[in-house]
């Protein structure tokens, strides 16, 4: 994060985007900035902090930096985003331990020829334990009805459960799987092994998705949402 020539404000907080948004990845401007990442309407988005003497836009001189430290614009942006009560922090944790190997919208170019066009629909977390095992257990996130338990070319064994709060939540690329369509899962109980199953896998890991049931289907994500403000456990990252 470059903030010399700028007052920066520690503060952690989420906003959500009231439309299309640019993160830029060298400075709170426009212009000659890169554009890191474009979000789309509805994103949420954490920070850690803001300045308040960025480039003027409309008026507007105050820019949020991303946990990733980027720069995004705040007139663009809810400042109180709305989460429904019944989805803010409920998701309990899929693996012992949470260390996020790759972010939720990051290599668009890789995942758009996988009909994720705006880039990784999920969260990819490492299952490398510290007896450099790479197998663990996985663990629902929410209470929840299996609604998939099966195998399939990219995502390689994977189960789905649907939820009573109107999300499903998905956990891709298992060596072993635990449970069977239709049975009720509860929070934290196991669902299979993490491994490395499935031509979208690159190494052992476990890919989690999360998305409401009646999905968007052209958000640019095959309808699923960022679930990182949701966890009730902090989220480590390696990148």
């Amino acid at each position: 994060m470059k903030t010399q020539e700028y007052k920066f404000t520690p503060e952690k907080g989420a906003v959500a985007t009231t439309g299309d948004l640019n993160l830029r990845d060298s400075k709170p401007a426009t212009v000659d900035t890169p554009i890191a990442k474009t979000l789309s309407a509805g994103t949420l988005i954490n920070y850690i902090g803001y300045v308040s003497d960025g480039e003027s836009v409309g008026g507007i001189t105050k820019w949020f930096v991303a946990t990733d430290g980027n720069f995004f614009w705040s007139g663009n942006v809810n400042a109180k985003p709305k989460i429904p009560e019944e989805v803010s922090r409920v998701l309990h944790k899929p693996l012992a331990k949470l260390i996020c190997t790759q972010r939720f919208s990051e290599r668009p170019d890789f995942y758009k020829g996988l009909g994720s066009p705006k880039g990784h629909n999920g969260l990819d977390f490492r299952t490398k334990k510290a007896d450099g095992m790479w197998a663990q257990d996985v663990f629902a996130v929410m209470d929840g009805k299996v609604s998939e338990a099966t195998e399939n070319q990219w995502n390689g064994k994977f189960v789905r459960i649907a939820h009573d709060n109107g999300y499903e939540s998905v956990y891709l690329h298992l060596s072993e799987l635990g449970v069977k369509v239709g049975q009720k899962i509860s929070a934290s109980s196991k669902l299979g092994v993490s491994g490395n199953s499935g031509g979208a896998s690159e190494a052992p890991h476990l890919h989690f998705g999360y998305r409401p049931i009646k999905f968007d289907k052209n958000n640019g994500y095959m309808g699923y949402v960022d679930p990182t403000p949701y966890f009730i456990d902090e989220i480590q990252y390696l990148s």
